[in-house]
């Protein structure tokens, strides 16, 4: 399993901290439903699945944060094919081109499933990579870096009060592994903040860092909030809930 998770360190590096993009559930909501919007959901993802590495990471912000609203969003439903692909893997250590095909053939279960995780989407480049499709793996590097670049930006991590958004708790996983760390315990902090210690300080001298999983739990079976919103409205597959506003706000 360590090899594995190395991966996501060897095919794309996490790049440097910018400025914080908090995500705004109310903006993200209103955005992503406005036809007349450049963050309209349907387009954007559209775009995302062809591979459209025009996307900025500003459009990612929109297309990962968004995806909280899909009706396809479904955390904590087990991920089909997942097992295959590490299955996979470990069958095959240096996968010859049908091996690889067969690999990225079972990633794409996955994909379909969680769009956004960046463990499969290392998986999806690598097997592309071993395929000899260049363009693919291509492709799929380009969604890791700007998915990771989302999620370390979207707080410092530092604290309770600017914690990192993630949509999956997997992906906090795959998030550390991509900074070449591992974790050694987790202990909750709010109702939906908790802090991810590491097994050994980072590069950057810190042992620890704050992760915000408030949409996982929004989106749990028993949820009153959950459930109030399947009772709202939808358009193209987007809950609008009790916020039925579609006017992009300007900042």
């Amino acid at each position: 399993m360590r090899r594995l998770i190395a991966l996501l360190t060897v095919i794309v590096p996490l790049g440097a901290a910018a400025q914080a993009m908090v995500p705004d559930d109310d903006y993200i909501l209103r955005a992503t439903i406005d036809y007349e919007s450049p963050y309209y959901y349907p387009s954007l993802m559209l775009r995302y699945e062809a591979g459209d590495t025009t996307l900025t990471r500003e459009d990612y912000h929109y297309l990962y944060y968004g995806y909280a609203f899909q009706e396809a969003y479904k955390p904590l439903d087990p991920v089909q094919g997942e097992h295959r692909v590490l299955a996979l893997l470990e069958a095959y250590p240096e996968p010859d081109s049908l091996q690889a095909a067969e690999l990225v053939h079972a990633a794409m279960q996955v994909f379909r499933q969680d769009p956004f995780s960046p463990r499969n989407i290392n998986f999806l480049a690598y097997g592309y990579a071993m395929m000899g499709d260049s363009v693919n793996a291509a492709v799929n590097a380009d969604r890791l870096e700007k998915i990771l670049w989302v999620i370390g930006n979207s707080g410092t991590g530092l604290n309770e009060k600017s914690p990192r958004h993630v949509l999956w708790f997997a992906h906090t996983n795959d998030f550390i592994a991509a900074q070449g760390s591992s974790i050694e315990s987790r202990l909750v902090k709010t109702k939906t903040v908790e802090y991810v210690r590491l097994t050994e300080k980072d590069e950057n001298n810190v042992k620890g860092y704050y992760f915000d999983f408030g949409r996982v739990y929004r989106n749990s079976p028993d949820n009153p909030v959950r459930n109030r919103r399947s009772e709202g409205f939808e358009l193209n597959g987007i809950r609008l809930g009790r916020n039925r506003n579609t006017d992009t706000p300007s900042r």
